[in-house]
């Protein structure tokens, strides 16, 4: 077979099918022509006003219930960043205990000075001194006083 044979024949395909279309338009054109004409353009009218009244209802769904999602969504987007803060929190409380826990690493804690003591009160001080002055009484035993 040929190249233009070929072509031939896929010309021909396409030429049935043209008029296999044309042949389908015509009767559905014959179809209005025989019907009511009015009829069509009152259920294409009746079809456009039903359209523009979803379309209505739609609008005002979406003017109401758009700005309440909106709400929604912006509180949601706070709770999320909280969420965040929140657990970047608890991953570092829980990568200290990690760190406090293994026994690899464990180091000693440094050793704590011992604080200097705070001076006593004056007041305090003079009892004290008094005290030093005063002679010392020795301790006597209860159960030596009953012998």
């Amino acid at each position: 077979m040929t190249f233009a044979s070929l072509t031939n024949i896929v010309v021909a395909a396409l030429c049935l099918g043209v008029i296999f279309q044309g042949l389908r338009m015509i009767r559905n054109i014959r179809l209005i022509q025989t019907g009511d004409l009015g009829d069509t353009i009152k259920s294409l009218d009746r079809a456009t006003a039903q359209a523009r009244a979803v379309l209505g209802e739609l609008k005002d769904v979406l003017v109401t219930d758009g700005a309440a999602n909106a709400r929604i969504i912006a509180t949601g987007e706070t709770l999320r960043d909280e969420l965040s803060v929140m657990i970047g929190i608890g991953n570092a409380v829980a990568d200290r205990i990690m760190e406090a826990a293994s026994p690899g690493d464990r180091q000693k804690p440094p050793e704590a000075e011992p604080a200097a003591p705070k001076p006593a009160p004056k007041r305090l001080r003079r009892r004290a001194a008094s005290r030093a002055d005063a002679p010392a009484v020795e301790a006597v035993p209860a159960h030596a006083s009953l012998q």
